[in-house]
This record gives structure tokens, sequence and C-alpha cells, in this order.
């Protein structure tokens, strides 16, 4: 049983998520919080693997949670939920310690898919969070190797992330509720779009443009 944490200043945003969360048997809500303070206190007492963490929040900000959190019990993961689709505080978020960011607007399936992910011990974003990150990474021009965000599509720079997170095309199909064909196809499309040729490849340009760390 995944234990599950929801740090969200609005309960009926606390209530449609548990519901969605707890019709999963696998899948535990053991506590909602409303406020950052609050949230530090009963991960403390409670110690689950998991904290849904919303960025704007009352007093502390999910960002300073999630750096606190970080420090203090780096067992646990924070999957980022929030309204706010910014570049800049997906990437404070992730700085912070954050496992996975989700816009609320994708919740529900994304979200069961993230927590499953950081569960497992991957890095998680939403297809919107991811191809944002990836449009703002720099040298990302048409040579060789560094195709146009635009050229990628938001399910590719999924299977390009897991890829070079050394995922098999069954995990990620998997993961990403897809058929170990499609994955295969998505792979194909990377290596021509990129001019790679090979998975090796492919994880170097993940690194190099900084979609995975070394």
């Amino acid at each position: 049983m995944i234990r599950i944490m929801l740090v969200d200043d609005h309960t009926m945003i606390r209530e449609a998520l548990r519901g969605v969360l707890e019709r999963d048997g696998t899948l535990q809500v053991v506590a909602e919080v409303g406020d950052g303070e609050t949230a530090l206190r009963r991960v403390g007492e409670l110690v689950p693997d998991v904290v849904v963490m919303d960025v704007a929040l009352p007093g502390l900000s999910g960002i300073e949670i999630t750096r606190c959190l970080h420090a203090s019990h780096p067992q646990i993961k924070v999957l980022a939920l929030s309204t706010h689709l910014d570049r800049h505080i997906i990437q404070q978020m992730l700085d912070a310690g954050a496992h996975g960011y989700i816009v609320k607007s994708a919740a529900g399936t994304e979200l069961l898919q993230g927590i499953r992910n950081v569960v497992a011990g991957r890095s998680y974003l939403c297809p919107e969070a991811a191809a944002l990150v990836a449009a703002s990474l720099p040298g990302r021009q048409s040579a060789p190797g560094n195709a146009s965000a635009d050229a990628l599509s938001q399910r590719e720079l999924q299977v390009l992330i897991l890829l070079a997170e050394g995922k098999t095309a069954p995990g990620i199909a998997a993961a990403l509720h897809i058929a170990p064909s499609t994955v295969d196809t998505h792979r194909r499309n990377l290596m021509r779009k990129l001019d790679l040729h090979n998975v090796v490849d492919l994880t170097r340009h993940a690194i190099r443009t900084g979609l995975i760390s070394a």
C-alpha cells in the first residue's frame, strides 16, 4: 500500500484528489492538510511514501516545504501538483527536491502515473510540464542531435526521458499506459528527428540538454 499525504489549501480539491486516489486499492491517503506548517508536523508523525504538494500555500510555500522535506526526510517523494504551468516555478520545485510536477488540469490519470513513477524512483513530469521545460533548454537548434523543441511531441519527450533513465520498452509502456510497439515507434521517431542512432546517443542528448541529470 502506497501511503500518501495531500497538501492543498482548498478543501474541495483535497476531497476530489482523495476520491481519485482511493478508488485505486493500492493507494491510501493518510492525511490531508491545508498549510505548510501542519504539513511539516504531520510528515514527521506519519512518514508517508509520497506527499502531493500544492505550490501556492498560505504561509510557507510549497517550494519551501519541499526543500525542508528533502533535507529532513529525503526518502519521502514529493510530487508537485499546481495550477501554475510556469517554467521557473517547475524548475524551483525540482531544485527544491520534488520528484515530479503535474498541473492540476492534468490531474487524474496523470496523478496516478506520477505517484507510481516517483515511488519507483523515477522522476515524472506531466506532458505539459515536460514540453515547457524542454522548450526552455538552451542549444536546442536544428543541428544534428539538437532538434527544436517543437519537433518533439509531448509524448516523445516523456519517452525520451524514460529511455535516458534506462527504462525498457515494456517498462515505459506500463508507466505511460501505451503499447510496447508504440514505445518502439516513438524511439524510432526520436532517433530520426534528433539525427541520433541508438539509445546511448539519446541518453547523451538528454543529459546534454538537461532533461535528466548525469
